[in-house]
């Protein structure tokens, strides 16, 4: 009677309204971060492309008073021949890691929309049931004006009832600005112009609640293939390529000159060939140095791969036991206390109706029923904020 089916009622108003899918592709069409980590992803692959690239010769032009007094050569430097590959694979690397961080905010992204959305669906509920109640209260109040003109009750009871209602239209009050704020956040999760949008939300609070998986067997092995942890075995293998390319780098590989020389009076007539080679010489360094570095970071990314497994497990575990918990709540408070409280509101109504109790067992009921109404809206909610917390950890976007 005070409640509505609020736990299975999609909020059908004049014109559209709006689902959590259409509320995730408005996020994912208007929010800066998207296209960011897009951004990223495209640079590091043309970083690809960058360590791939062959360097360019040098050209050198001379003139000198001696003949043959012009000259030009054409240098063209080999070392990139022992390092291509390993830049390359390191390049890679830093493509794969891109995509995971771009997979991680996408699932960041995905898990505000839906805290927003369901936040936004509880407040509206809230506001429903509080106006529910505002309208039950004053209704109570006009059968209570008959039952003291009537002699039936005191004056005392009467203005208990009058108190009541006002105290429904202020908690009625407060539901609105809830209601409000919450759809000021849902707007900015989805990236909305207009932070005072007002939304038709399309959905129910229990949604998933009944078809949930046993997330214990679904949970297993995600942990190791969560964005967490594909980040950081990117970072691993490209810590692992960069050490290996310093080690190539250490090999003096010459490089191959070739020119001409000409404008010789009295010389051959037409230029002279030059061909030969430059070779570094490692008197001073030998690249110890760096390959060291880098070998100790490679050392430092392979380490950081196990504690990332071991924290990605953890936050699957600890995830996977919110979501368990939550969803057990939602369905006692859903199943059980809820039909419970609303029964003995209505019988509580009905009995003062009929002028059988007082104004007190009335109250007691009303006030039950608003509390575990609160709380069941609570607890579903927990049950969709740890449902978003569970997907967002295991880089699920969608």
């Amino acid at each position: 009677m005070m409640l509505t089916l609020f736990l299975a009622t999609a909020h059908l108003q004049t014109g559209d309204s709006l689902t959590l899918r259409a509320a995730l592709e408005r996020a994912r069409a208007a929010r800066g971060q998207v296209r960011a980590t897009a951004a990223v992803v495209a640079a590091a692959r043309a970083g690809v492309r960058v360590a791939g690239t062959v360097p360019n010769p040098v050209l050198s032009y001379g003139y000198t008073d001696d003949p043959p007094r012009q000259h030009v050569t054409l240098d063209q430097s080999l070392d990139w021949l022992l390092t291509r590959g390993s830049d390359q694979r390191a390049a890679q690397s830093e493509v794969s890691r891109s995509l995971a961080d771009s997979a991680q905010a996408a699932a960041d992204l995905a898990a505000e929309v839906r805290s927003a959305f369901y936040g936004a669906l509880a407040a509206q509920e809230v506001e429903r049931v509080s106006m529910a109640q505002a309208r039950l209260a004053d209704s109570l109040v006009t059968i209570a004006d008959r039952r003291l003109a009537s002699g039936d009750i005191a004056p005392l009871e009467r203005d208990q009832m009058v108190l009541e209602a006002r105290r429904a239209g202020t908690r009625l009050s407060l539901a609105r600005e809830v209601r409000e704020v919450a759809g000021t956040r849902l707007a900015r999760a989805m990236g909305s112009a207009s932070p005072s949008e007002s939304f038709a939300l399309a959905g129910s609070l229990d949604n998933g609640l009944d078809s949930l998986l046993a997330v214990s067997e679904a949970g297993q092995g995600w942990e190791m293939a969560s964005p967490l942890v594909q980040a950081a075995v990117a970072d691993s293998a490209g810590a692992a390529a960069r050490a290996e390319s310093a080690g190539r780098a250490r090999a003096p590989l010459p490089s191959i000159v070739g020119g001409a020389d000409w404008d010789n009076p009295g010389g051959p007539a037409g230029p002279l060939a030059v061909i030969g080679v430059s070779i570094p010489l490692p008197l001073w360094q030998h690249g110890s140095g760096a390959l060291a570095a880098a070998r100790a970071d490679a050392a430092r990314a392979a380490a950081q791969v196990s504690e990332a497994r071991l924290e990605s497990a953890s936050r699957v575990a600890e995830a996977r036991s919110r979501l368990w918990g939550a969803a057990e709540r939602g369905r006692t408070a859903r199943d059980s206390l809820l039909p419970l409280a609303r029964t003995l509101s209505e019988r509580a109504t009905t009995a003062y109706k009929a002028g059988e109790t007082g104004i007190i067992p009335l109250l007691e009921a009303l006030r039950a029923e608003r509390d575990v109404a609160a709380e069941t809206i609570d607890d579903l909610l927990s049950f969709q904020e740890a449902r978003a917390e569970w997907r967002r950890t295991r880089g699920e976007a969608e």
